[in-house]
This record gives structure tokens, C-alpha cells and sequence, in this order.
């Protein structure tokens, strides 16, 4: 008998207990699993308003301190600029102050009358048209087009001869500088 009964306690355990079956499915309430549902929704949304406050003075606290240490540094860099400017146009001046104490006002108005003569000379120079060969290369170039009109094409000759003309003037007004 003793044998019996001790064969049945070793069966036993293998079969799981009442308990271990309830615990496998847990059933959670209504209610709990809104609340967890409503903290989670809150810590995702963000900082409540008054926090959300205080970091937007400190943000914009922090932009304007940069904005008013960027402006004093640009205050600074033109300073620096202008100083350096007026150094150099003083430089310059005295240059120029020295140079021309030695020259008597004779001197300067020789020196003015070469210069205008120069002025005039290159306005003499600028018309184009003044140069020979342009003017009747331009007259033809026009003559082609206004016969032709609608086969300008086949007026290339004359545009050809009338670039030529206008190179040879560009050529010879460089040359009057040398």
C-alpha cells in the first residue's frame, strides 16, 4: 500500500495546479487601461504650458543676445574698415600733396591744357562713323536688309564687309593711345 500511494505523489506534480491556469490569463479593467492610455498621451504631447512658456523666453532670450553680439561685432568690422579707408586715403593725399608742392601753377595749367587736349581728342575718336570705310559698309548692310526683308540671310556679305570696317576703326582708335 505504502508503494501505491507514494506512485501517486510522483504523478501529481506533473500535471499543472488550478492556480497556475488563472495566473497565465490576466484580464486588466476598463478603467486601468484608460488611465495608462491617458499618461501615455500626456508624456508624448510635450511640456505643459507653462513650461512650454519659460522655454520659449529662454530660447528667445538666447536668439537676442546672439542678434546683439552679432550687431556689435558687425559695429566693429565696419569701424575697422573705415579706419583703414580714411588711413589709406590720407596716405594717398599726402602723396599727392607732395608731388605737386614742387609745381608752380604754370606747370599745372600745361599739364590741365594737355589733358584737355587729350579729352578731346578721344571725343573726336569715339564716333565710329567718322572712320573710313563704316559708315558706307553701314549704309550698305542697311540698303540689304530694307530690300530684302524677308531674306536677310542673304545679306551676310554685306554684314561681313561691315564688321570688317568696324574692326579696322577699333583697331586704329587703340592705336591713337599708344
Amino acid at each position: 500500500m505504502g508503494a501505491a500511494a507514494s506512485k501517486q505523489n510522483t504523478a501529481a506534480p506533473t500535471a499543472p495546479p488550478a492556480e497556475d491556469k488563472q495566473a497565465t490569463h490576466l484580464q486588466f479593467g476598463r478603467s486601468l487601461l484608460n488611465q495608462l492610455d491617458k499618461s501615455s498621451v500626456d508624456t508624448v504631447s510635450g511640456p505643459d504650458a507653462s513650461r512650454q512658456a519659460t522655454l520659449d523666453t529662454s530660447i528667445q532670450a538666447k536668439i537676442k543676445s546672439e542678434l546683439d553680439r552679432l550687431r556689435k561685432e558687425e559695429a566693429d568690422v565696419r569701424s575697422e574698415i573705415e579706419k583703414a579707408i580714411e588711413k589709406e586715403n590720407l596716405a594717398k593725399e599726402s602723396k599727392y600733396r607732395g608731388a605737386s608742392e614742387g609745381k608752380n601753377s604754370n606747370v599745372l595749367r600745361q599739364e590741365l591744357e594737355q589733358l584737355r587736349g587729350k579729352i578731346d581728342k578721344y571725343n573726336k575718336q569715339k564716333d565710329i562713323s567718322n572712320y573710313a570705310g563704316v559708315k558706307e559698309a553701314q549704309e550698305k548692310l542697311v540698303q540689304c536688309y530694307k530690300s530684302q526683308p524677308e531674306r536677310t540671310l542673304d545679306c551676310w556679305k554685306e554684314a561681313e564687309e561691315f564688321k570688317k570696317a568696324v574692326a579696322n576703326a577699333e583697331k586704329k582708335f587703340i592705336s591713337s593711345f599708344s
